[in-house]
């Protein structure tokens, strides 16, 4: 969950902040909302009305949503509260990511044998199914930025995937030399 600022002082689930970025496009009617949530994980994560419906209402009493009758229809928008939140996430993420990676790189350091065949079997299952974890890129990399922009983005993530294949390739290199001795 992320924590917002003194101001703000909330945690919201990743469910509300799905919410959140869907109503920053403008009014939705709750349905609609659960349901591209849905759709955009269909398959890996059901998502339920007794989740959604409280999730939402609990927006709602924090006083990051509104809600407005329409055509018998409840519309939900962003409240003042709500886009400044909004707008704090992106400030967040640094630090998230910063939690995340010293979280997995605590679990793979005391992670026991068994659970890192498991890990192993994953990503040999990763590279034989072809998954692409960067089909995001062009999601980000969209025209809604300039395009310098999205060249120094390119540019910081190939430095990054450079130097965590050359750790790949070392170990690898280290690894089958010392089977050879």
């Amino acid at each position: 969950m992320m924590r917002f600022g003194p101001t703000v002082g909330r945690v919201l689930s990743p469910l509300q902040i799905l919410m959140l970025l869907q109503l920053n496009g403008g009014p939705k009617y709750g349905y609609e909302l659960m349901k591209t949530i849905q759709d955009e994980f269909d398959g890996v994560w059901e998502l339920k009305t007794g989740t959604f419906y409280p999730a939402l209402r609990r927006l709602e009493a924090g006083g990051f949503v509104e809600t407005s009758l329409l055509d018998e229809r409840e519309f939900y928008d962003l409240t003042e509260k709500g886009r400044k939140v909004f707008l704090q996430m992106g400030d967040r993420f640094k630090v998230e990511y910063e939690f995340t990676n010293r979280y997995f790189s605590t679990i793979l350091k005391w992670m026991p044998t068994a659970m890192k065949e498991r890990l192993f079997n994953v990503i040999r299952w990763m590279s034989h199914q072809n998954v692409n974890i960067y089909s995001y890129l062009p999601k980000i990399l969209d025209d809604s930025l300039d395009r310098d922009r999205r060249l120094e983005f390119l540019k910081s993530l190939r430095k990054l995937l450079t130097t965590h294949l050359e750790v790949v390739e070392s170990l690898h290199k280290e690894i089958s030399e010392g089977e050879e001795n």
